[in-house]
């Protein structure tokens, strides 16, 4: 197995694993349903481009209202029946583990796949599939410790308070890291439901390689699907009345439209969406630690990373210091396709994505911000836009408002902490949020006045399976890894016996 996994080959010119060849060479990815690789039932295939070069690198299937319908019937069919979650917990925890570490295994050929489709540099992208493994190696471990309570009600009754699977659980993921997507299905399946996942539709290789992975662990058919497609997909999945649980990472729009739709048929919905977090610099903070972070906040996956630090707040007695120092360090950072060691920022999704960010760089430098850097796009193939900083950014300006989700960094200057809490918070978004600062004291402080899911203290980004993770304001509800996400596919049963 070793030696196959580490044999190379070649797609688009790119140099990748012998086992992404072969996965590609199959035909068009097909779907994962009820443990069949399946076709569309009759919507055809759809191409999937290489963002690094805008070439096609291989055709997907396109699913529909009646591929999502056989998916749910399967989950439905394989929850009712108990093949997975009346399976002794221990014996769960065990295919859990053995799917950690087929995900290991193949974490290159999962990172090629991601490279290809999703541009995301090489040299980073096993390691989303390695967290992917990290997040099931420690849900495997839930299986044997999610239990319920026995509440005291007095001598004529005995109250089990059952934790149950919640039953069939859709999962929609976006396509800005697509290996990561046992962040939301681990927890569901350590908890014991079924789940139906539609992966984004520029990004659908390692679902359908990471759900075959999931058939080898042993995961039973109908237990873990994947249906490829684009809204309609989605939609169908949202509001299938045997779907009993939602998890949605994307855009506030969609979210908010997903989070109607669902409460046609009373789901609870899990909601991941867009951040504008905020990065507070302080004039005792380590300048080159807080530079090093933030620029590298924005710069991950070229911006396209809903936690990005995209508004630095700095105090004006080191403002021009910081700017300096922010731009020597981006200004030689080289942007090119994904599997060039040489490349510091990769490609951007689509064409859409690349007019969508110039479209902002446009309007900031039409609002009066400073472009101390960057602002062009490349002339070749591919959808490449240079690091972006804008200096001399106040609040109110659009893009310290909206969420652009590109290479674009806005440094805003502050003269106290409370007004740099005040235009933190100043925001409709409340996913994250990064504090540079020798102080223990303005550390705690901030900390518990940002309206974040998130706040990280001299350092940002950081993250574990261990640590659930989520938002506030229209960043969304409910968490996503850790202890606290297994909330999100559990529901509470209580059942009372008579004693007499």
């Amino acid at each position: 197995m070793a030696e196959h996994l580490t044999d190379s080959g070649a797609i688009d010119g790119q140099p990748v694993s012998r086992l992404v060849v072969d996965f590609l060479a199959g035909g068009t990815i097909p779907h994962v349903i009820d443990g069949q690789r399946r076709l569309s039932r009759g919507e055809g295939t759809r191409p999937v481009l290489n963002p690094s070069t805008g070439n096609t690198i291989a055709h997907v299937a396109n699913g529909g209202e009646a591929d999502v319908a056989d998916a749910v019937t399967a989950a439905r069919a394989a929850f009712d029946d108990g093949r997975w979650r009346q399976l002794p917990p221990r014996e769960r925890e065990a295919r859990l583990h053995r799917l950690a570490d087929l995900v290991l295994e193949h974490a290159e050929a999962i990172g090629d796949l991601d490279s290809l489709e999703a541009g995301i540099l090489r040299r980073y992208a096993a390691g989303i599939a390695t967290f992917s493994a990290d997040a099931l190696r420690y849900f495997a471990g839930w299986p044997t410790k999610i239990a319920g309570q026995i509440p005291p009600v007095g001598p004529d009754f005995v109250v089990q308070e059952r934790l149950e699977p919640a039953g069939v659980v859709g999962v929609i993921k976006p396509w800005n890291g697509p290996a990561a997507i046992f962040a939301q299905v681990a927890p569901a399946l350590a908890a014991g439901n079924s789940v139906v996942l539609k992966p984004a539709e520029h990004t659908p290789s390692s679902a359908t390689y990471m759900a075959l992975l999931a058939l080898e662990a042993g995961i039973p058919p109908g237990v873990f699907s994947v249906v490829h497609g684009d809204g309609v997909v989605g939609k169908a999945l949202v509001e299938h009345p045997e779907v009993d649980r939602l998890s949605f990472t994307g855009s506030v729009g969609t979210g908010r439209t997903i989070a109607t739709a669902a409460a046609q048929t009373f789901k609870k919905v899990n909601l991941e969406l867009g951040g504008k977090s905020p990065v507070l610099v302080f004039a005792d903070a380590d300048i080159d630690l807080a530079v090093d972070a933030a620029t590298r906040s924005v710069w991950n996956n070229s911006g396209q990373v809903c936690s990005a630090g995209s508004r630095t707040l700095v105090h004006r007695s080191i403002y021009s210091d910081f700017v300096a120092a922010a731009r020597a360090r981006s200004e030689n950072l080289r942007t090119g396709p994904a599997f060039d060691p040489a490349s510091d920022l990769g490609p951007l999704i689509t064409v859409d994505q690349l007019a969508k960010v110039s479209r902002y760089v446009e309007v900031g430098v039409a609002e009066g911000a400073e472009l101390v850097l960057g602002g062009g796009t490349s002339d070749g193939p591919g959808n490449f836009h240079e690091p972006v900083i804008f200096a001399g950014v106040t609040n109110d300006m659009t893009i310290a408002r909206e969420e652009i989700f590109g290479p674009v960094m806005s440094i805003i200057p502050f003269d106290t902490e409370e007004e740099a809490l005040r235009l933190s918070n100043d925001s409709p978004f409340g996913l994250a949020a990064g504090v540079f600062t020798t102080d223990i004291a303005r550390a705690q402080r901030t900390s518990d006045t940002l309206r974040a899911g998130t706040v990280w203290i001299n350092c940002y980004q950081v993250t574990d399976a261990a640590v659930s993770y989520g938002g506030a304001k229209a960043s969304g509800y409910g968490r996503s890894m850790g202890a606290p996400s297994l909330e999100e596919y559990t529901r509470r049963k209580a059942v009372w016996s008579r004693t007499y």
